[in-house]
């Protein structure tokens, strides 16, 4: 047996596990390598899409399932298919963000319903981070993106109207239906009641075999805290937002000086 049998590693992804140049270093590659090795579990937890982490990943096998669309979704890498979903209340979503649309007509609303995002207002600002790393998004109308809604993106460069648009949620009827959480300096996003990656990490603990024995868990922004919460040894970048440090056992060296090395380099002083 390794030293971490039976441990599970979830780790956040922009952020914490990649880097300021959009990659993840060699140390943490080798690092996560050698985790797995010594019979550890590996995932991510993010926000993305299936389709926007992929790129990203060539160098990590992706033998465990992810935690994705914060938390909403868990993708199976093995079989290409989700094995968990959480939509939202498609009726009640569809009414609030028609609301949005008619008075922020420059905030770039995305609609997640696995595979693509669609942003579905035309009129809008471009989300330059998807622009810039080439994400696998469409251009649609609302009443043209089917399946099930799994999260809802709003973004925005001007945080005023980000937080005008969460006060809106407070008057709607969606806001007793919806988990709210501000997941980046430039975006708000809802998912389903209850759900989050702290939510999505108990039901993948549930589904793993054979259940983890000791979960640790990293991230750096406020969609992480519950995830950190969920984990039996919690940890963040020392460039984590101050609320997020104050839920972590282990403070890690920044995101950008290869954090998921550091971690590990940690975990086998303090369990060695």
């Amino acid at each position: 047996m390794g030293m971490f049998d039976g441990y599970l590693l979830v780790s956040d992804f922009d952020g914490t596990l990649i880097d300021d140049k959009w990659s993840i270093s060699r140390d943490n590659t080798l690092a996560i390598e050698s985790f797995v090795a010594q019979g550890g579990r590996f995932l991510g937890a993010t926000g993305r899409t299936e389709l926007n982490v992929r790129p990203y990943t060539g160098d990590i096998a992706l033998t465990t399932p992810w935690i994705l669309y914060n938390g909403a979704a868990i993708y199976d890498w093995q079989e290409s298919a989700f094995i968990y979903k959480a939509p939202l209340d498609r009726q009640l979503t569809e009414a609030f963000v028609t609301k949005v649309m008619a008075r922020f007509a420059t905030v770039n609303i995305q609609v997640f319903p696995g595979g693509p995002f669609a942003q579905i207002n035309s009129g809008a600002l471009p989300d330059a981070v998807a622009v810039r790393e080439g994400q696998h998004y469409e251009n649609r109308p609302m009443d043209q993106v089917s399946r099930d809604w799994l999260k809802i993106l709003f973004c925005s460069d001007v945080a005023e109207e980000l937080l005008a648009i969460e006060a809106m949620l407070g008057d709607d009827p969606l806001s007793a239906e919806v988990h709210k959480t501000h997941s980046g300096r430039r975006y708000f996003e809802l998912t389903a009641r209850g759900v989050n990656k702290g939510s999505a990490l108990a039901h993948l603990k549930a589904l793993l075999q054979p259940t983890p024995r000791h979960v640790v868990a990293i991230g750096d922004y406020l969609n992480d805290i519950e995830m950190l919460q969920e984990a039996d040894t919690a940890a963040a970048p020392q460039s984590a937002m101050p609320e997020v440090k104050s839920h972590a056992q282990i403070i890690t060296a920044s995101h950008t000086q290869s954090a998921i090395a550091d971690l590990v380099a940690k975990l086998e002083d303090r369990y060695a």
